[in-house]
C-alpha cells in the first residue's frame, strides 16, 4: 500500500467538506475530502504528480498524484460563472509539479464578490480507491503544513476496460449547460455512470473521457452547445446511455439554457480588458416601429434641456485580435508606436482651453503609471500579442480602480478604460471615433457608454443630445457634455440598444425620458421649445452679472464650484459671484510627493487674483484609504468610504495639513480666502484645525483672522449642526455625499444612479436640520453639491433656509434667473409641502405643478 502526504495547497481556516454551500461537494458527491478558508490568493500543489486536468476557467485543477489519487483543488462555490475572470493559472494540463508549486493565483476580492463562497475545497476524486486515512480540520493551516494522508491501494488505478460484451450502445446527446461539465454537473454524471458494471466513455471534439471519472470529465473542457457521444459497453448498455443522455439533456441538476441565449463568457474575451471595444452592434429594433411612438421614461437627468433629432447609434463590442505572436520584437515596436501616438494626441487634446483639456491632462498621467506599458511589453516578450497584453495589463489596473468605493476612483477608471479603448484603436485601426468625425449636425447619440474621448471627436455644434444606457451623473463625458450644454440622460437601460439609426428622438433632460418616433408635429412643438429656452438663456446670461435677490428682496449668493485656476475665469463670465467650493485634490493627485507650501501658494492666489476680490472658500485636502496618494500613508480598509477620509486622514498627517493651511493663510488680501472642512463628524475635529491655523497664523506674522466653516456630507453632522455652529463660521453641504450616506447608496453606483436623489425627502430633512441649528448663531448656510446646479431643486433649498449656492459655472445664469422670480414665503410653503412628502419623485412633482 502506497500512502501520499497531501500537504495544505494554501494558508487558511482548515474545515470539514460538509461546511461548503454546494450539495454537491458538501454531500461527497464529488469525493471525500476537505475545505480550507483562504488567508492568501496563490493555489499550491498539495503533493508531487501531474496535472491531468486545468479546467478552462482556471479556478479548478487536479494533481494525480504517485499512487494514483486525484486531488480536485477547487477555487470558490459557482466560481466557473466568472468564466476565468481573477484567475491566473501557472501550470498546463500534463505538467509535472511538486510539492508546493503554485498552479493558480486568484483575486480575492473578486471572487468574494462575484461568487457564492471562497472557500478552497480539496476532494480526492476517485476515492472509491484512494479513501482518506488521516485529515487535519478546525485548525489554522499554512501552505505546505501537512493536510490529508490518503491511500493508494495496490498500485496506482488504469483506467477501465470494457468488459467481454456483445452489448454496445451510442448516442449522441447536446449539452445546453451555461458552463459545460464543470465539478458539479461532472459528478452528477459520473456517479450516474458508476451505477453501471460495464464501460463508458464520452466523447466530444475527438477528445475520449472516462464516464466514470470526474476529472477525465473535466478535462474534456466542454462547452455549451457541444455534442457529447455517449457510449456504454455491457449488459444493460442500451437503458443506461438513454437514462445518461436524458441526464445530460436536462442539466444534471444545473440549468439549461437554449441555443442563442447565452451572451459571450469572460473566458472568451481577452483576459481581464474592460468591456468596451471598438465596433459598432447592429442589434434587434424590432420593440420600435416608425408607425408608433415610444416612450423611454427610466432615465436619470445628467444635464437638464431639450433635443430633438436623429438618432445616431455607438454600441461597444470586443474587438477580435489573437492571443499570441511569433515577432515579439515587432510587436514591442507597434505598441510604442501606438503610444508614442496616444501621448501626440493627447499632447494636443491638453493644450485645448476647452473643458476636457484636465480630463487629457489626466489621460496622459495615466499613460505614465509604471506598471502600464512597461507590464504590457513584458508580457509581449512572453510571446503575446501587442493587443492582448496591452488589454490584459490596462483590464486588470481598471478592475483595481472599479473596485473603490469612492467615486473620484472610478471616475479615473474610466479614464484608464477611455486610454485602453484608444491604443487598441490605434493597433487595430478599428476606432469609432472615426464615425463620429462625420457626426450628422444635430443627431442624438443613442450608446452603451460613451467615452470622452469618443464625445470630444464629435465635430463642434454636432451634438443635439446623449443617451446613454449605463452611465453615472458624475462621469468624465458627462462633464463634458455640461460644459457643452448638451442635454443628457444616463442609465436609461438596456432598451435604447434596440433604437434604430436615424430614428426621430425627442430627449427631454427635465422629465428624465427620450420619445421615439414621436411625430413630425411633435417634433416640431418641441423644437420651438427648445429655440424659446435657448433664447431665454441667452436674457440669463445677460443678467446674470447683476446681484441677485428674490422678488421680494431676499439676497441669495450664487458661486462656482471651482476645481482649477482656469475655471475661475469661466465662472466669472457667467456670472459667478465667488468661489463656494474650491476641490484642492488637483493639486495633489497624479504626484509622488505633496505639493509644497509655495506651490500651493502660488496655485490659491491665481484662483483668487482670477476672481478678483471675490470670495473663495477652500476645502482642505478631502484624502483617504480609498483616494490613495503614495505619499499619504493609510491603510487599506474594507470600507474606505466609512474609513479615514478627509478631516479624519489628514488630521493624522498633520504636517500635510499644517502645510496647507499655511499656503491658504498667505492668501491676500486677508479675507478672501475661507478654510472648508470636509467629512467633519464632531466639533472636536472643527476645532483641532482651528487650533492648527491659529498657531499658524502666528507663525506667520498674521493677526487677521480667518472664517473656517464646516462642510456637511454626513448625517450626523447634519443633526448637530447646532453643536457645530459654536465652532463654524458657515456650513456648505454637500448633497452628493450626504444624499449618498442619508440613502444608504453608493452614487459611483450605476445601478443605483435612478434611485439617487437630493431631493429625497430625508435628504431634504436633513438639510432644514442643518439651517435649524445654524439659525440661532446666524451662520451661513450653503448648498454646494449637485442641488445647487440642479434648477427644479433651488426653491426648496431656499425654502429651506440655504441663503448661497455653489453651482456647476454653465448653470449659474438660470440659476439667478430663476431666484429672481421667487418669493421666500412660497418657497418655505414649498419646502414644507416637500419634508412630508413620500418620495422624491413627488418632491419634483411638486416642483413642477407650481412652475418652480
Amino acid at each position: 500500500m502506497t500512502v501520499v502526504r497531501l500537504q495544505a495547497p494554501i494558508a487558511g481556516w482548515a474545515s470539514p467538506l460538509a461546511e461548503v454551500p454546494d450539495p454537491a461537494f458538501a454531500e461527497g458527491l464529488i469525493g471525500d475530502g476537505m475545505v480550507v478558508d483562504p488567508f492568501e490568493a496563490e493555489l499550491r500543489a498539495p503533493c508531487d504528480g501531474t496535472v491531468v486536468a486545468l479546467h478552462k476557467a482556471h479556478h479548478a485543477c487536479t494533481v494525480r498524484a504517485a499512487n494514483g489519487a486525484e486531488i480536485l483543488l477547487h477555487i470558490g462555490v459557482d466560481t466557473v460563472e466568472m468564466g476565468g475572470e481573477g484567475f491566473v493559472p501557472h501550470v498546463e494540463e500534463g505538467q509535472p509539479v511538486r510539492a508546493g508549486d503554485k498552479l493558480v493565483s486568484f483575486d480575492m476580492d473578486m471572487v468574494a464578490q462575484k461568487a457564492r463562497s471562497l472557500q478552497v475545497i480539496i476532494v480526492v476524486a476517485n476515492g472509491e480507491a484512494h479513501p482518506i486515512l488521516e485529515r487535519r480540520v478546525y485548525c489554522e493551516v499554512q501552505s505546505g503544513d501537512f493536510m490529508m494522508a490518503v491511500d493508494g491501494g495496490d498500485a496506482p488505478q488504469a483506467e477501465e476496460t470494457a468488459i467481454e460484451s456483445d452489448e454496445i450502445a451510442t448516442k449522441d446527446v447536446k449539452l445546453m449547460i451555461a458552463s459545460g461539465l464543470h465539478a458539479r454537473p461532472a459528478a452528477a454524471l459520473a456517479n450516474a455512470a458508476r451505477e453501471f458494471f460495464g464501460a463508458v466513455t464520452i466523447e466530444c471534439r475527438g477528445q475520449t473521457a472516462n464516464g466514470k471519472s470526474v476529472v477525465s470529465l473535466m478535462a474534456l473542457g466542454t462547452q455549451h452547445g457541444d455534442v457529447l457521444t455517449v457510449t456504454a459497453q455491457g449488459p444493460g448498455a442500451g437503458p443506461l446511455v438513454e437514462k445518461l443522455t436524458d441526464d445530460i439533456a436536462a442539466g444534471l441538476g444545473d440549468d439549461v439554457v437554449e441555443q442563442g441565449t447565452l451572451s459571450a463568457s469572460p473566458s472568451d474575451r481577452a483576459p481581464e480588458a474592460s468591456t468596451l471595444g471598438g465596433q459598432i452592434v447592429d442589434l434587434s429594433v424590432e420593440m420600435f416601429a416608425s408607425d408608433k411612438e415610444v416612450t423611454l421614461d427610466a432615465g436619470t437627468t445628467a444635464v437638464a434641456g431639450i433635443a430633438v433629432g436623429p438618432a445616431v447609434r455607438l454600441f461597444h463590442q470586443r474587438t477580435e485580435f489573437p492571443e499570441t505572436a511569433s515577432d515579439a520584437a515587432s510587436e514591442a515596436s507597434r505598441l510604442q508606436e501606438a503610444i508614442n501616438a496616444m501621448k501626440a494626441r493627447l499632447e494636443a487634446a491638453s493644450s485645448d482651453a476647452s473643458h476636457s483639456a484636465s480630463i487629457f491632462q489626466a489621460h496622459a498621467a495615466l499613460l505614465q503609471e509604471p506598471d502600464l506599458v512597461p507590464g504590457a511589453l513584458e508580457l509581449i516578450k512572453e510571446g503575446k500579442s501587442a493587443e492582448w497584453a496591452w488589454t490584459f495589463v490596462a483590464g486588470r489596473m481598471v478592475r483595481v480602480l472599479e473596485r473603490l468605493s469612492d467615486a473620484r476612483m472610478k471616475e479615473r477608471a474610466a479614464d484608464l478604460k477611455d486610454l485602453e479603448q484608444q491604443v487598441l484603436g490605434l493597433l487595430t485601426g478599428n476606432d469609432p471615433r472615426a464615425m463620429l468625425a462625420d457626426f450628422p449636425e444635430g443627431g442624438v447619440l443613442i450608446a452603451d457608454e460613451v467615452l470622452p474621448s469618443e464625445l470630444t471627436a464629435v465635430p463642434p455644434g454636432r451634438l443635439a443630445g446623449i443617451c446613454m444606457a449605463a452611465g453615472g451623473k458624475t462621469s468624465h463625458a458627462v462633464i463634458i457634455a455640461e460644459s457643452l450644454g448638451v442635454p443628457c440622460l444616463v442609465a436609461v437601460g438596456p432598451d435604447i440598444a434596440r433604437i434604430p439609426e436615424n430614428a426621430p428622438i425627442i430627449l427631454d433632460g427635465a422629465k428624465g425620458t427620450l420619445r421615439v418616433f414621436s411625430s413630425e408635429t411633435e417634433q416640431q412643438k418641441t423644437r420651438d421649445a427648445a429655440a424659446a429656452r435657448a433664447a431665454q438663456r441667452e436674457l440669463n446670461r445677460k443678467r446674470a452679472h447683476e446681484v441677485c435677490y428674490t422678488a421680494d428682496g431676499a439676497r441669495i449668493e450664487v458661486f462656482a464650484n471651482l476645481g482649477k485656476v482656469e475655471d475661475a475665469a469661466f465662472a466669472l463670465s457667467e456670472g459667478a459671484e465667488g468661489c463656494g467650493l474650491l476641490r484642492t485634490e488637483f493639486l495633489y493627485l497624479g504626484r509622488s510627493s505633496a505639493p509644497t507650501e509655495d506651490q500651493q501658494y502660488m496655485q490659491y492666489q491665481a484662483i483668487a487674483d482670477a476672481l478678483q476680490g471675490r470670495p473663495v472658500i477652500i476645502r482642505t485636502l478631502d484624502a483617504g484609504g480609498d483616494k490613495p496618494l503614495t505619499y499619504f500613508p493609510i491603510a487599506e480598509e474594507e470600507n474606505p468610504a466609512l474609513g479615514v477620509r478627509g478631516v479624519r486622514a489628514t488630521l493624522q498627517q498633520p504636517d500635510l495639513l499644517r502645510t496647507q493651511l499655511r499656503a491658504i493663510l498667505r492668501v491676500r488680501p486677508y479675507g478672501v480666502a475661507k478654510v472648508m472642512v470636509p467629512m467633519v463628524t464632531s466639533i472636536d475635529e472643527l476645532r483641532a484645525v482651528k487650533a492648527m491655523i491659529e498657531e499658524e497664523s502666528k507663525a506667520l506674522g498674521r493677526d487677521e483672522p480667518i472664517e473656517v466653516g464646516a462642510m456637511i456630507e454626513v448625517p450626523a453632522a447634519a443633526l448637530t449642526a447646532r453643536q457645530l455652529s459654536e465652532e463654524a463660521a458657515f456650513f456648505s453641504i454637500g448633497t452628493n455625499d450626504l444624499t449618498q450616506y442619508g440613502l444608504a447608496m453608493d452614487r459611483g453606483n450605476p445601478a443605483l444612479a435612478p434611485s439617487i436623489d437630493a431631493l429625497h425627502p430625508g435628504v431634504l430633512r436633513l438639510i432644514e436640520q442643518v439651517a435649524a441649528g445654524a439659525a440661532e448663531k446666524e451662520r451661513t448656510v450653503a448648498v454646494c453639491g449637485g442641488a445647487a446646479s440642479d434648477v427644479a431643486a433651488v426653491p426648496f433649498l431656499i425654502g429651506l433656509g440655504v441663503s448661497e449656492l455653489s453651482a456647476t459655472p454653465a448653470v449659474i445664469a438660470d440659476v439667478k434667473a430663476l431666484i429672481r422670480t421667487l418669493n421666500l414665503a412660497d418657497c418655505r410653503a414649498l419646502a414644507q409641502a416637500a419634508v412630508t412628502a413620500q418620495t422624491s419623485k413627488d418632491v419634483r412633482r411638486l416642483a413642477s405643478e407650481t412652475g418652480a
